[in-house]
């Protein structure tokens, strides 16, 4: 039995191999931190890329290899459901070069995942088995991590009715260390309850296990962007959850069930609107959603003893999750298009207020709440976003303090007067600009 390393060469291109002498014979070293550089096939070695098994081992899986003659593009996979596909369509020009190496479809002791990512705009992909790379290229499509407080159970709540989740497929159960207590496989219920001494306990899919203040959640292979929990959450048709989920116990009066996600994959599931009507508005909304996202993973320390970044309801803002994303996919649309965008002003993240109606103009935050700190939120006519009837003294006591932008009044302009969304914006919230930050 002889384990490899693995050598990755950087092309446009990637390349993985098990066999050295490919690399003596393609390639020429350039000093002592082992890069190569060959003329022909301009690949340049990146070291090895991570360890895997060139015979088969227990429990081992063959890695099959690929070919597109026409570009040079290599496409690995351990799935035989993927290999077989790529074989029933000669059109993708792909051509198996067979077994490369042999690796684990799951989590073994002392392994690691090997990410790989698609470049949509040219259908190379990339592996690396580095949690820096792998976390800087999702943070460049999908924004920084925001970890979300769905709701909270004291300890006589989750007693009495114990939190449960499931996945779309296979997942660690983890302590608060993150060593993995047990993989669990997909459409298996695990449940948490509280035990003593702030130790939660384990039960269901695994022998009951003690975690002392928190168990954690995610996926088995590695890849958390397709992730998606059922978490049975009270009082609520919206159960399903993108990304991370975290059981955490803090006091008695305090155990947060905590979602942990890319901002945009949070963006996607903005409750704050259902996203119909004119596609200007809803980026309107999914951009003012995101700065405030934004905002909060950069500055804000509120819920940090709790373990969390914003909450999940109006005390923060409004987020409903995969179930809510589904339901409305026009909220998805409109957060692609806009995708990175917050409001900036001199170079800094914009808190955009925002309310319903306004009785004709709006307020700036120093005339209603006192403050200079808000620069960029001051009066403006708002014929667009006038309530019909209401009266200011009413608007008010419905909560409409008519600072920043009116909803309204959003909508209008963009349906009724085909204004852009960054020029609503810009008129609500005077000297913004929409910078794109990842």
């Amino acid at each position: 039995m002889k384990k490899h390393l693995l050598f990755l060469f950087l092309t446009s291109l990637f390349f993985l191999t098990v066999n050295v002498s490919q690399t003596k014979a393609a390639y020429v070293s350039e000093g002592t931190s082992f890069y190569a550089y060959n003329q022909q096939n301009q690949y340049i070695s990146e070291g090895f890329a991570f360890y895997a098994y060139d015979t088969q081992q227990a429990s081992t899986l063959p890695v099959y290899r690929f070919l597109k003659s026409t570009d040079g593009t290599r496409f690995y996979t351990i799935s035989e459901a993927e290999k077989n596909n790529i074989n029933s369509h000669p059109e993708w020009e792909f051509k198996s070069e067979g077994v490369a190496f042999y690796a684990y479809d799951t989590q073994q002791a002392s392994t690691l995942p090997v990410y790989r990512f698609l470049n949509s705009t040219n259908g190379t992909r990339f592996y690396t088995i580095s949690e820096a790379e792998k976390n800087y290229l999702i943070m460049s499509t999908l924004g920084p991590d925001i970890s979300v407080g769905l709701w909270s159970y004291t300890t006589d709540d989750i007693r009495a009715t114990p939190f449960k989740i499931q996945a779309n497929k296979t997942y660690n159960i983890k302590n608060k260390n993150g060593s993995v207590i047990a993989q669990v496989p997909g459409g298996t219920i695990t449940r948490v309850t509280y035990d003593t001494n702030g130790n939660l306990k384990i039960s269901g899919s695994i022998a009951d296990t003690l975690s002392n203040q928190e168990v954690s959640f995610d996926a088995a292979d590695g890849d958390n962007t397709n992730m998606v929990f059922d978490i049975y959450r009270p009082n609520s048709s919206y159960d399903q959850y993108r990304g991370k989920v975290k059981v955490r116990y803090t006091d008695s009066n305090n155990i947060w069930v905590i979602n942990t996600l890319p901002l945009e994959h949070y963006i996607w599931g903005e409750g704050e609107t259902t996203g119909t009507g004119d596609i200007d508005h809803t980026k309107v909304m999914t951009s003012i959603f995101r700065t405030y996202g934004y905002w909060y993973v950069k500055y804000a320390t509120k819920y940090a003893p709790y373990g969390f970044q914003i909450r999940s309801d109006s005390g923060s803002q409004i987020y409903a999750g995969y179930d809510w994303e589904i339901a409305h996919p026009n909220i998805r649309k409109a957060a692609e298009a806009t995708r990175g965008v917050v409001a900036t002003y001199a170079s800094d993240v914009a808190l955009t207020p925002y309310s319903s109606w306004t009785d004709g103009r709006t307020r700036s935050f120093q005339e209603r709440w006192g403050s200079t700190a808000y620069p960029w939120c001051q009066s403006v006519p708002d014929p667009y976003g006038k309530h019909p009837t209401m009266t200011t003294a009413q608007l008010e006591a419905a909560g409409n303090h008519m600072v920043g932008m009116s909803a309204n009044g959003s909508v209008n302009l963009a349906a009724n007067y085909d204004w852009s969304y960054d020029r609503i914006l810009k008129y609500y919230y005077t000297g913004i600009g929409l910078t794109p930050v990842y």
